[in-house]
């Protein structure tokens, strides 16, 4: 008998980027891929195996409507591992940010920031920069924050730093 994507999900053993893939490859092209994710992205037993999923489909050239680009970023607060934190840090480059978003995800950002894990923390100044990017009355708040984490953050934070402001 063959496993549901929910199922999948379910059943992961919270280690394997192996089996991920495996699901993600198996899964991918389904109708309901995406809508499956994000029923799943909020529930705290499924959401670092639903937002790796979704990180992965969205590398991999993939978009998302409007509609469910805002549920992702209504669902960075409901986040309660760190890896899924991240993997959603890492969707917002290929995400659209409406405008009704922007007080939850700079809250979100903030909290990030300053976060006791280099990888938020890192990922937070590319959500800042980001956000900058989708609306400019960021710009001058985010130039701020770039330059005093190129200063005082430590080293992997100031390579995402750099690479940020390489790319800008």
């Amino acid at each position: 008998m063959t496993k549901s994507l929910s199922e999948e999900i379910g059943s992961w053993d919270r280690k394997s980027a192996v089996a991920l893939q495996s699901v993600y490859e198996r899964y991918c092209a389904d109708e309901d891929f995406v809508s499956t994710i994000l029923t799943y992205i909020t529930q705290e037993e499924s959401q670092r195996a639903a937002t790796w999923l979704l990180k992965k489909h969205l590398e991999t050239g993939n978009t998302l409507a409007a509609a469910e680009c805002r549920i992702v970023i209504s669902a960075v607060i409901d986040q309660d591992h760190w890896e899924s934190k991240l993997h959603l840090l890492q969707c917002l480059p290929y995400l659209d940010i409406h405008e009704d978003d922007c007080v939850g995800l700079e809250s979100f950002l903030n909290a990030s920031i300053r976060s006791e894990n280099k990888f938020i923390r890192a990922w937070a100044y590319n959500g800042f920069n980001e956000l900058a990017l989708s609306f400019p009355r960021y710009r001058k708040k985010v130039d701020g924050m770039l330059a005093h984490g190129i200063e005082s953050e430590a080293a992997s934070v100031r390579a995402r730093i750099r690479n940020i402001l390489k790319n800008r």
